[in-house]
């Protein structure tokens, strides 16, 4: 008999999963890993940075295991997704949870470094997100799990948990790289919208980032 598919809020001890999930997400079908590339740091150095992140349990932001949801199939991991309420903790902003994060995890010296490559991709970083939208971030499905329809059920599960939270949330946002163009057809499938493009024209920041161009995807519900 066939084993079902079971969907779980991640926990500490998951957190090893969390950090792969996050590191696939942002290397977006290529090797480029943004984080190692800006703050100069091996995808090694990257991972145990993000676990470090993880442990610190900041809600409302990306590097938070309460904001994600996992996927199992038996007893192994094969899909997440991280959503949060922007502003639910505290009124304060996701941007500047995860900003506080890595300044205070990674090495100074290496935040110093990313700091002087930051000001080429201003306008591609800096997504606004409003406060009382729930935000979806780092999808992540196992490529033998691929076609189960695991994003669809993994995006249900975190816009019913954002109704628990607060009844009156009613739009949902989420960004990917342009050049992963299957998982915004996925996302348009489960009624998102294209939104907005953030495009940065200096092609240097193709040594940093896997591409140039993200698109910002909306639903209601």
């Amino acid at each position: 008999m066939e084993q079902e598919y079971v969907i779980k809020k991640a926990t500490i001890s998951d957190v090893d999963f969390i950090a792969d999930v996050i590191i696939g997400a942002e290397k977006s079908l290529t090797d480029n890993l943004g984080l190692a590339n800006f703050f100069e740091l091996s995808e090694e150095e990257v991972k145990r940075l993000i676990i470090k992140m993880l442990e610190e349990e900041v809600d409302g932001c990306d590097f938070s295991i309460s904001s994600f949801f996992i996927s199992w199939y038996g007893d192994k991991p094969v899909g997440a997704l991280g959503g949060w309420v922007e502003g639910y903790y505290d009124g304060m902003s996701s941007n500047l949870l995860k900003s506080n994060l890595i300044a205070y995890v990674f090495p100074k010296e290496s935040v110093v470094k990313a700091q002087k490559k930051m000001e080429m991709i201003r306008e591609m970083l800096h997504i606004e997100r409003p406060m009382g939208t729930y935000q979806l971030e780092y999808v992540y499905v196992d490529n033998d799990h691929r076609g189960k329809r695991i994003t669809q059920k993994l995006m249900d599960v975190h816009l019913a948990y954002a109704k628990e939270l607060d009844p009156n949330v009613c739009r949902a946002q989420l960004s990917c790289y342009e050049n992963n163009e299957s998982i915004i057809k996925a996302h348009e499938r489960n009624g998102y919208v294209r939104m907005k493009r953030y495009v940065c024209d200096n092609e240097e920041i193709l040594k940093y980032l896997p591409y140039n161009v993200k698109v910002l995807l909306e639903k209601q519900f």
